[in-house]
C-alpha cells in the first residue's frame, strides 16, 4: 500500500505540460481506472487523489480536481482559477447537477467522455454545461453520442431531450438543438407522446413547420388542432385529457371528410360540452394561446368548425371565427365545398335537441317538438344540385327542404315550413313555405327507409323532390341566391344526408 502511495505520489509529480501531451501518461490510466470503478458510488466521485479544490453541483454533491489541470485545460477555470483575489478551494456551479460537472472532468481529463459518465437521460444538461465552459469539441462528442445511441423510441427520446436543451438554453440556434428537430420531424407529431413535449417544444416545432412552409411532419392543419389542444388537455389532468377527446374527432375521420362522404364518423359530441369545457377554459386558454396561432384555421373543414371548434368558446377569438365564415362564404358562391369535387353536404348547425349520430351526415331529434338542422356550407352559383335524404327512422312530421339564412334571425327551435326561410315536402305528403297549414298537396307520402331526392337548380332558382327515384313537378319557385339543405324533425326522426357525386363547380 505504501509502494503504491509512493507511485502515485510520483505520477502526480510530471509536469503538467507534459501530462497534457502524452495521452498514455500512467496518470491518465489510473485516473481513468479509477473512474470507472468508482462512478455508482456517489461517496467515491473523486476523480483523482490528492485534489486541491472541490467542485460542487446544485445537488451539493462535491468533486474533488485539480486546479493545475483544470487552469490548464480550460479558459474558463483558468479565468476563475487565477485571479489574485481567488482564495477559496471551493467552487460552486448551480446551475449543474455533479453528474453533468463530472462529465467536464472526465473530458478535461482525459480528452473523451464515455458511457460511465454520460448517459442519455443527462445529454442535455451535459451539452449546455460543454457551452457553458466553452469546450466545442466536447460538445461534438456528446453529438456523437446521442447519434450513435442506440435506443428504444428514440423519436419520443428526442422530443424529450428537444424539451430539456430548450428549457436550458436561451438560444435554440445550436446543433443538438437542430439535431433533435430533425429526428422528431421524420413522423407525424400525433406519433409523440404528449408527455415528452414542453410547451417551449411543441412551439418550436411548430414554428418550424410555419417558417419552412413544408408538411415535414405529414401533418394538417386539423391534425395539429387536435395534437395542441390534447397536448395542454395532458397538461392539466387525465379527467381533462379524457373529456377533450371525446369532444375531438380522430384526425383519420376528419381527414376523410375531404375526400369521401361515404365513411363512418364513429363519434358522439357530448350535449354538455360547453358546459363541461368552461371548467377547464382559463387554463386551456392559457397553455394554448400561442400554439393555435400556428394553425391555419381556414384549412380546417367548416364542419368541424362549426360544431367542435366553436362550442370550445375562448380558445379561438370570437373575431378570428368571423373571418373564418367570410371566406367559407366568399368561396361558396363558386364552389360548393372549399377544395373538393365532392359537394359538402353534412349536418352542421341545428336546435337544441337535435344532435348527429355517429356520423355527419345522420341527424336524430331528441324531442317531441319539431327542431331542424342545415349543413355547414351553402348552395349557390349556377349549376343543377342533387342529393337525397334516407329517412332513417320515422317521426309523425318528417320533413325535407332547404332554408337561408341571409337576412334572417332564424329560429331552429321549430317548424320550418313556418317560416320564410324555409321550404320544406312533408311524409304525409304536402309542401310548405311561410305558413302554419300544411295543405298544398305534392307528390306521395313517404316512410321509413324512403329515399327523398331533392333536384335544386340554381340557375333557375326552382327545387323539386323525387320519392324512390319517381320525380314530382317543381314545387318552389324564385328561390334565394344562397340555399341549405335541411330537414324538420321530432323525436324519434332520423335522417341521413347523402350527396349526388356527380357535380360540375362554377
Amino acid at each position: 500500500m505504501q509502494h503504491c502511495k509512493l507511485h502515485e505520489l510520483f505520477i502526480f509529480g510530471i509536469s503538467i505540460t507534459k501530462l497534457i501531451s502524452t495521452g498514455n501518461s500512467l496518470i491518465f490510466r489510473l485516473h481513468k481506472q479509477q473512474m470507472q470503478s468508482n462512478f455508482v458510488d456517489a461517496q467515491e466521485k473523486s476523480i483523482f487523489l490528492f485534489s486541491d479544490i472541490k467542485i460542487k453541483g446544485n445537488d451539493g454533491e462535491e468533486l474533488s480536481a485539480h486546479r493545475s489541470i483544470l487552469v490548464a485545460r480550460s479558459g474558463l477555470f483558468n479565468i476563475l482559477l487565477s485571479g489574485k483575489n481567488v482564495t477559496t478551494q471551493d467552487l460552486i456551479f448551480p446551475e449543474f447537477s455533479s453528474n453533468t460537472l463530472l462529465v467536464i472532468l472526465e473530458y478535461l481529463y482525459t480528452g473523451k467522455v464515455t458511457e460511465k459518465s454520460l448517459i442519455i437521460e443527462t445529454v442535455a444538461e451535459a451539452y449546455h454545461c460543454a457551452d457553458f465552459f466553452l469546450i466545442e469539441q466536447l460538445k461534438l462528442q456528446i453529438i456523437e453520442f446521442f447519434k450513435n445511441r442506440d435506443v428504444d423510441n428514440k423519436v419520443n427520446v428526442s422530443a424529450k431531450i428537444l424539451s430539456q436543451i430548450l428549457e436550458y438554453m436561451e438560444s435554440s440556434d445550436n446543433e443538438l438543438t437542430n439535431l433533435l428537430y430533425d429526428s422528431v420531424s421524420s413522423v407525424p407529431l400525433e406519433t409523440i407522446e404528449y408527455c415528452n413535449l414542453n410547451g417551449k417544444a411543441l412551439e418550436y416545432i411548430l414554428s418550424k413547420i410555419k417558417k419552412e412552409e413544408t408538411n415535414m411532419l405529414s401533418t394538417l392543419e386539423y391534425n395539429l388542432f387536435h395534437y395542441i389542444i390534447l397536448w395542454a388537455a395532458n397538461e392539466i389532468s387525465e379527467e381533462t385529457l379524457s373529456f377533450y377527446r371525446s369532444c375531438l374527432p380522430s384526425s383519420e375521420i376528419v381527414n376523410n371528410l375531404n375526400t369521401t362522404y361515404l365513411q363512418k364518423w364513429n363519434f358522439n359530441i357530448p350535449f354538455n360540452i360547453q358546459e363541461i369545457h368552461s371548467r377547464y377554459k382559463p387554463t386551456m386558454i392559457t397553455k394554448t394561446s400561442s400554439l393555435l396561432d400556428y394553425v391555419n384555421l381556414d384549412r380546417i373543414h367548416p364542419l368541424v368548425i362549426s360544431n367542435i371548434i366553436e362550442p370550445l368558446s375562448g380558445l379561438i377569438s370570437p373575431n378570428k371565427l368571423s373571418d373564418i365564415r367570410k371566406k367559407y362564404a366568399l368561396l361558396a358562391g363558386k364552389y360548393i365545398y372549399i377544395s373538393r369535387e365532392v359537394p359538402s353536404l353534412q349536418w352542421s348547425t341545428c336546435g337544441y335537441n337535435m344532435c348527429l349520430y355517429r356520423s355527419p351526415f345522420i341527424v336524430t331529434s331528441n324531442s317531441l317538438s319539431q327542431g331542424w338542422i342545415r349543413t355547414a356550407v351553402p348552395v349557390s352559383g349556377q349549376g343543377l344540385i342533387e342529393w337525397d335524404i334516407v329517412v332513417e327512422k320515422m317521426c309523425c312530421q318528417f320533413w325535407v327542404g332547404i332554408c337561408t339564412i341571409k337576412g334572417f334571425n332564424v329560429d331552429y327551435n321549430s317548424w320550418l315550413g313556418n317560416h320564410a326561410y324555409g321550404w320544406v315536402f312533408g311524409s304525409n305528403g304536402v309542401i310548405c313555405h311561410n305558413s302554419s297549414n300544411s295543405t298544398n298537396k305534392y307528390g306521395q307520402k313517404f316512410k321509413e327507409k324512403d329515399i327523398i331526392t331533392v333536384h335544386l337548380d340554381m340557375e333557375e332558382r326552382t327545387c323539386s323532390f323525387s320519392v324512390n327515384r319517381i320525380s314530382y313537378p317543381v314545387a318552389f319557385r324564385d328561390l334565394p341566391d344562397e340555399i341549405y339543405p335541411a330537414v324538420s324533425l321530432c323525436a324519434p326522426g332520423k335522417a341521413k344526408i347523402e350527396p349526388h357525386v356527380k357535380y360540375q363547380n362554377y
